[in-house]
């Protein structure tokens, strides 16, 4: 008696083929959003790093008023490890071969800058933050004080003559002493930077009466507004225009201010 060999039919292999098509599709979807989740985990965390840092450094800042001037005031600010100088264009090199490690003192200095070039100055606004009037650039500015836009120096100059800095780089000391050939991690702090405004606070005290009859806001209390970006895309950097980029994180923390 003849037997005949069972098999899979075409319709049975098509139907697998889109069953596996379908499972398939669904775990790289899932992994597609889980390394996005982890991208995403990975910039909170450098953002919320940053946000600390400079909330330290502004408590500390905001505590050492300096006097200049007639009888004016200002603060000084420092975030170790940041340049005002470097531009990401200088990246290019990684791309001919050449490197940071062999560069003398004065080549460094010229690429990140010095202490005194990455060290900013500034003055607390004096007029009440109105949000109606925000629109207009002069109130704006009278209203702020946006770092490192309007950056001071030792003497209360401004320390920027030409197009000032946007942002403060995050610029490793792995960068300084290995090389910008170097292959970098993508969560490498050089790709993160940062700027902030300060304003006064509209926060009133319990107690104290101004002339108007209400409670009259918190002298000595400020906002610091924080935002953090990512990534190399300053139009400022290639064709002189401001930024382009948006932030991926903001903040705003309150700070007190010694007078």
């Amino acid at each position: 008696m003849r037997r005949t060999k069972k098999g899979f039919t075409l319709t049975e292999i098509l139907i697998a083929m889109a069953i596996f098509a379908l499972g398939g599709v669904s775990i790289v979807g899932l992994f597609i959003a889980n390394m996005r989740m982890a991208r995403n985990a990975m910039d909170a965390m450098r953002a919320a790093e940053i946000m600390r840092n400079v909330r330290a450094l502004m408590t500390a800042s905001l505590s050492r008023p300096i006097s200049f001037g007639d009888d004016k005031t200002m603060y000084r600010f420092d975030y170790p490890g940041t340049s005002l100088k470097f531009r990401p264009s200088q990246l290019a090199e990684r791309e001919s071969g050449s490197t940071t490690a062999g560069m003398s003192v004065e080549a460094r200095r010229a690429m990140f800058g010095n202490l005194d070039d990455n060290v900013v100055f500034f003055t607390l606004p004096q007029r009440n933050f109105d949000a109606t009037l925000w629109g207009a650039s002069q109130s704006r500015d009278e209203m702020t004080t946006m770092l490192p836009d309007e950056a001071l120096s030792r003497t209360g100059d401004r320390k920027f003559s030409g197009t000032p800095p946007e942002v403060f780089r995050l610029v490793p000391d792995t960068l300084r002493s290995s090389g910008v050939n170097t292959p970098f991690d993508a969560d490498d702090r050089v790709f993160y930077s940062f700027d902030f405004a300060v304003r006064r606070s509209v926060s009133r005290s319990s107690t104290a009466i101004d002339a108007g009859g209400q409670k009259a806001t918190l002298d000595d209390l400020y906002v610091v507004h924080l935002r953090v970006y990512k990534g190399f895309e300053y139009a400022a950097d290639y064709a002189g225009e401001r930024q382009t980029n948006k932030p991926v994180f903001e903040w705003d923390f309150l700070i007190s201010a010694a007078k």
